[in-house]
């Protein structure tokens, strides 16, 4: 059976054809997105001196952080969420669009900011700042990381 090698010949996904949704909301000058969201497993032991077999395992909270190059719109999204605002639960989207228009969609479910430090000094750059923030779940074109 031949084997079919992929066609890198293209344009690569970039974060400067991302569409970031906030809350209900699009933000454009965002930076960046991190997040992470292990997988912790448990093993079985018995007469061996490796492990028999493994859990499925559980998922942590996830954390993350969203950088803004415009200090103005990260207080936009905080301003947003109202009073209370590190209580207030929202969902972060995040699509990536190719050349080929094929679609990625990112998405963190049941967000929560964490921190939001301020670190504003004098220069010629623009004010910046990040959010950092934990969420329950997280999709990648709509497939979650375990079943249910």
């Amino acid at each position: 059976m031949a084997q079919s090698y992929p066609d890198l010949e293209g344009f690569a996904y970039s974060f400067a054809s991302a569409e970031l949704s906030l809350n209900g909301n699009i933000y454009t000058a965002v930076t960046g997105v991190s997040f992470d969201q292990g997988t912790e497993e448990g093993t079985v032991k018995g007469t061996s001196p490796y492990p028999i077999a493994r859990t499925v395992g559980t998922l942590g909270l996830g954390t993350g952080t969203i950088t803004f190059s415009d200090d103005r719109e990260r207080l936009d999204f905080i301003d947003d969420l109202g009073d209370g605002y590190r209580e207030v639960i929202w969902g972060l989207t995040w699509i990536l669009k190719g050349k080929d228009e094929r679609q990625v969609k990112l998405e963190c479910i049941s967000c929560r900011v964490l921190n939001n430090p301020i670190d504003h000094s004098e220069g010629a750059e623009a004010l910046a700042g990040e959010v950092e923030f934990s969420f329950m779940t997280h999709k990648i074109n709509g497939k979650s990381p375990h079943a249910r």
